[in-house]
């Protein structure tokens, strides 16, 4: 079990990597299945016009979305890189020669020989943080570059995503039937149990995300009122939906919030910013794998594991991956169709005795 377990991650790490088009098509076309059954059977159209409508729709909304994205994430790093170097001027920089002021007051206290030193040591220091902001503005420019020239592996690779979704779409249930032929029997049934399952335990676990982001939002909105922050609930909703990526986080957003409103003099709003934050994160660490784990059927502790394990293995895909998999292979050894996990009724096996000699 151990050696079918690694093979699978290794093909999932690596391999998926290679194929992800394909992979990325079969999940497409797999989800439009129900709204295509739904169509033949309620609006009595034949299969193919139905699947050529899903994809018409799908491609519509899924391009949308991602060109609203697209523009989006292009015009913040505009404002980025336009952003930092006046916040440096403007803020940062004014900010600093106070608080050198002060540093040098003290250091005039303590003595001649550490007023030289510090004064000596200013310019230097001072010019490293200029350095240091123009420095994250060009590597901003370098990551936008980077992605440039990535551009045209990128295209091809979604043109051939487009077109493989298109294939499995009119298709799909001929092409997985020939592939179900192809198992044993065995392998075909826990197969379709298995996909069964999945279904099952994507629901519950966005049912769990969706009270997380309920409490998330609701923590979110509490804490913003409380700082009198203006349009509180839509800054919470959308502090909250960030808050579900992994990748992403409320930190994402609080913390530069928090320490740009430091800087502009707003000590208290911005330490409660921070505060929020630390709040929302602690909370939502305690309550994550106690949701989740009850959503879909595992103790919080083996959730925790999973999540932990799945994201050193595979970043954001395996914190929400790999204890869906855990979940699924529970349940098919809970429902008998995979026997895996010793049951309460099946007693350990005991050691035997020594013979004597």
């Amino acid at each position: 079990m151990a050696l079918i377990f690694a093979i699978v991650m290794l093909v999932v790490k690596y391999v998926l990597g290679l194929i992800w088009p394909f992979f990325l098509a079969f999940v497409f076309s797999w989800s439009m299945t129900p709204l295509i059954r739904w169509m033949t059977v309620k609006c009595h159209l034949k299969r193919p016009i139905a699947a050529v409508l899903c994809l018409l729709l799908f491609f519509t909304v899924l391009g949308g979305l991602l060109t609203v994205l697209l523009v989006s994430v292009v015009s913040w790093l505009q404002d980025l890189m336009v952003f930092l170097p006046q916040l440096y001027r403007d803020t940062i920089e004014p900010w600093l020669q106070v608080a050198m002021g002060w540093i040098m007051d003290l250091a005039e206290r303590m003595g001649p020989d550490a007023y030289e030193i510090v004064n000596s040591a200013m310019p230097d220091i001072i010019s490293s943080i200029g350095n240091a902001v123009t420095s994250f503005s060009m590597r901003a420019v370098g990551v936008v570059s980077g992605l440039v020239t990535k551009l045209p592996s990128m295209l091809l690779s979604t043109l051939i995503c487009v077109i493989a979704t298109v294939f499995m779409t009119l298709d799909f249930h001929k092409m997985t039937a020939f592939l179900l032929r192809q198992l044993p029997e065995r392998a075909r049934h826990v197969t379709v149990k298995a996909k069964e399952t999945f279904v099952s335990v994507v629901l519950k676990y966005g049912k769990s995300y969706g009270i997380i982001m309920g409490i998330t939002f609701c923590e979110l909105l509490v804490g913003l009122l409380l700082l009198r922050q203006q349009q509180a609930p839509l800054l919470a909703l959308l502090i909250a939906i960030f808050d579900i990526f992994p990748v992403v986080g409320a930190g994402f957003i609080l913390i530069p919030w928090a320490i740009i409103t430091l800087l502009g003099g707003a000590t208290v709003k911005g330490l409660g910013l921070i505060a929020l934050y630390i709040v929302i994160t602690i909370i939502r660490q305690f309550m994550e794998p106690r949701v989740v784990g009850h959503q879909v059927g595992l103790h919080p502790l083996v959730t925790l594991i999973a999540m932990l394990v799945g994201t050193k293995l595979f970043g954001g895909i395996g914190l929400l991956g790999l204890p869906i998999a855990c979940a699924i292979i529970k349940n098919l050894d809970d429902s008998g169709v995979i026997h895996l996990l010793r049951r309460e009724d099946v007693p350990a096996p005991v050691p035997e005795a020594r013979e004597k000699n």
